[in-house]
């Protein structure tokens, strides 16, 4: 069986040093990493963070000085750093832990290469961006907490009134209504996806859902949801897929009609 060999480069500049234990243990999930490269102007105070993580994963540190204030001269170093790795070494996943959107045409390209490019970044990475990855792995907490959070600055307190007081007591006796983990698009996208599965084959493999989602977001993943795996993901969702029910033959977890 041959190896999955993997390359990590890390935009110093872009991601902070907290974030190096998680990129490095999730890369060596999809392979043995052969690569591990951080770039950046280390002689800047504020990458100092970065010596000690360089240090503990074995990462080989990159200089660019930055000559010209504003240009980030990192960026040419890592994109030829990861265009020597395609042609000259035997790479077959490419992971990126930056959330900068120029590096989009060199995400395009490697995977017009058949190469499997795994992005790690911030929520707030333009969706185009994102989307460029075969997955994209957000570093900085899932999308199921983004959301709560959003649930609770939209969710402003009325001034307190003898008449409002009355009202705000009932509805604290009444029981929150639950709130899918999943952005609206993505759970309608899921169940169009899930019928069609249906119509076709009589039902909707959870590994066949994992991939035809991932392909229209690549962050369509458990991890980024607050979940080890797919069906502990779907196990959240299922409640609000009404139509259907899970079923399991052997190994393999599906839905059917209800």
């Amino acid at each position: 069986m041959t190896n999955n060999n993997v390359a990590v480069f890390i935009d110093a500049e872009n991601v902070g040093s907290q974030y190096a234990k998680n990129i490095i243990e999730t890369a060596s999930n999809y392979g043995d990493v052969v690569v591990k490269r951080v770039f950046g102007d280390w002689t800047k105070p504020n990458l100092s963070p970065w010596k000690t993580a360089i240090e503990k994963y074995s990462l080989l540190a990159e200089q660019q000085f930055s000559f010209a204030k504003g240009k980030n001269s990192s960026d040419i170093s890592l994109i030829i750093q990861m265009m020597i790795a395609l042609f000259e070494k035997n790479i077959n996943t490419f992971v990126l832990a930056s959330g900068d959107s120029d590096f989009t045409r060199l995400i395009q390209e490697l995977r017009e290469r058949e190469k499997t490019v795994i992005g790690m970044g911030s929520k707030n990475s333009i969706h185009s961006y994102v989307n460029a990855f075969s997955e994209f792995i957000y570093l900085d907490g899932s999308t199921a907490e983004d959301q709560a959070e959003d649930e609770g600055k939209h969710s402003a307190k009325p001034a307190e009134t003898d008449s409002n007081k009355k009202s705000q007591g009932k509805k604290k006796a009444q029981k929150k209504a639950p709130q899918c983990i999943l952005p609206a698009k993505q759970l309608k996208l899921l169940t169009e996806i899930a019928e069609n599965l249906i119509d076709q084959n009589g039902k909707a493999l959870y590994s066949q859902l994992s991939i035809m989602m991932k392909n229209k977001y690549s962050d369509f993943i458990p991890q980024n949801y607050g979940c080890k795996q797919f069906r502990e993901l779907m196990l959240k969702v299922l409640p609000f897929l009404k139509q259907f029910k899970e079923q399991k033959e052997g190994l393999q977890y599906y839905l059917i009609l209800k």
